[in-house]
């Protein structure tokens, strides 16, 4: 008990000891808020790509569908599904006048799905939350695209350009400051169009042998912007052009008896309740149903179309292992930061030790063994570890939960923003402390200011009873 006495006794009257308690502290912190970041990074990541692509995946690759309004029905037919949503997709080129050509992603997504993406919809700058997202053509933008065909000499009963609905980069750049988009600014550009925009994409000649070279084919098409969102996710706000689906499987796919077949994929939402593997389970039992009962595929075929959790993509896949080691490699040289705790804790353990010559041949005198008096020396290293820890972790809770105050700080200091969508995929900074992790990063607070405090205990346990006092 004695030794706890001592330990609380020299914390508080050595003063000199706090500095060791702050050097534990502030690493403990910093390893903390830098795990917390990446962890959450990871996991707002995934929770991005979750709400964009869904829970689960299913994929045709080279595969043509005629029937994907049905598939998607008999996939919401399942207990475990909240929704399907039918996708096709192609690289393409947009023409946004006076020499600005962007690529782009074309996504063919059916007007009534995106009915229920909330997150599509509370981002329209047009149409707004309340209302249903929509491809059609307001009566101004009709009368416009009207005008234009008639100043370039088109039919009276031309066809008007199909509606488009954009992402918010394509029309707009970020604030450098704070990067966020003039929305006014890209709603007023919009409503001044006074001519459409121009898509160019490579179709694949359809009669083509499959083991020949590609010949493809260079088709324009002219599309009309109703809208612009923004969905938080970088690439989706600088790269993705939505289109009716039918009008994007009419561009990329044949047509066979009146249908158009088209290859693509279906993002699959589970219902809350729910998890993945199960449901996982029960969409790869009614998709061979289906392809057995409605498309006559043999099971050499059906085994051919993917399906999977969607964060089993091979491209999340590589993004989200090569985060890993770059965490892996940072908390290693983050964690390197503690010799240099341990090494404050030596030099401040040392000179309590020449200080405090006189207690420890007291202690010697009555009785106390060498290894106690080591003992008590350690003990008081690691109180200083726990100390440094435990303010550590206050500190790295306040500033991970506060990130986004320390960036806006930094940003105005600096003059530039320190996070940016365009660098880490989503605009707000993840602010969740990464509790598992908390405990092996006080752990190596602790043990580093034990270690300190080894040599230090080792000099103290020496010392001769005589000697001390006769050198006092």
């Amino acid at each position: 008990m004695h030794g706890f006495f001592l330990c609380w006794r020299y914390l508080r009257k050595r003063r000199i000891a706090f500095f060791g308690v702050m050097a534990v502290g502030l690493c403990v912190a910093l390893l903390i808020v830098i795990t917390s970041l990446f962890r959450g990074f990871l996991r707002e990541f995934d929770r991005h790509w979750e709400q964009q692509f869904g829970q689960i995946e299913l994929q045709t690759g080279r595969l043509e569908l005629a029937k994907w309004a049905e598939l998607s029905d008999a996939l919401e037919g399942l207990a475990s599904i909240e929704r399907a949503v039918a996708v096709a997709e192609t690289p393409a080129l947009l023409y946004l006048g006076r020499g600005d050509l962007r690529p782009v992603q074309l996504v063919g997504v059916p007007a009534e799905k995106l009915r229920q993406e909330r997150t599509f919809r509370e981002g329209l700058l047009l149409q707004g939350s309340e209302a249903a997202p929509s491809f059609e053509l307001s009566a101004e933008a009709k009368t416009q695209a009207r005008q234009w065909m008639s100043r370039r000499g088109g039919p009276a009963q031309e066809t008007l350009p199909v509606g488009a609905i954009v992402g918010i980069g394509l029309l707009g750049r970020p604030d450098e400051q704070t990067d966020e988009y003039d929305e006014e600014a890209v709603a007023a550009r919009i409503e001044a169009q006074k001519a459409p925009m121009f898509i160019l994409y490579g179709r694949r000649d359809a009669s083509q042998d499959d083991e020949a070279l590609p010949a493809v084919r260079k088709v324009r098409r002219r599309v009309w912007v109703t809208d612009a969102v923004e969905t938080g996710q970088y690439e989706a706000d600088t790269r993705f052009v939505y289109l009716p689906f039918d009008y994007v499987r009419q561009l990329v796919g044949t047509e066979t008896a009146g249908q158009y077949h088209c290859a693509g994929r279906m993002r699959i939402y589970v219902r809350e309740g729910w998890t993945t593997p199960a449901a996982l389970e029960q969409v790869r039992q009614r998709w061979a149903e289906f392809c057995r009962k409605e498309l006559g595929w043999s099971g050499s075929r059906i085994s051919q179309v993917e399906v999977k959790p969607s964060l089993e993509t091979d491209y999340l896949r590589m993004i989200t292992r090569e985060i890993r080691k770059q965490l892996a490699v940072m908390e290693v040289l983050m964690g390197l930061i503690f010799s240099v705790a341990a090494l404050l804790v030596f030099v401040i353990m040392l000179m309590i030790v020449m200080q405090k010559r006189r207690d420890i041949g007291i202690m010697r005198a009555v009785g106390s063994s060498r290894a106690a008096v080591a003992a008590l020396f350690l003990l008081y290293g690691g109180t200083i570890g726990t100390v440094g820890g435990a303010l550590g972790v206050g500190l790295g809770w306040w500033a991970t939960r506060h990130i986004a105050l320390l960036e806006g700080v930094l940003t105005r200091l600096l003059g530039f923003k320190i996070w940016k969508a365009g660098v880490y995929v989503f605009a707000e900074i993840p602010n969740e402390v990464y509790w598992p992790s908390v405990g092996w990063i006080v752990l190596m607070g602790v043990v580093a200011a034990t270690v300190g405090a080894l040599l230090p205990a080792v000099r103290a346990a020496r010392v001769e009873p005589i000697e001390a006092l006769r050198w006092e």
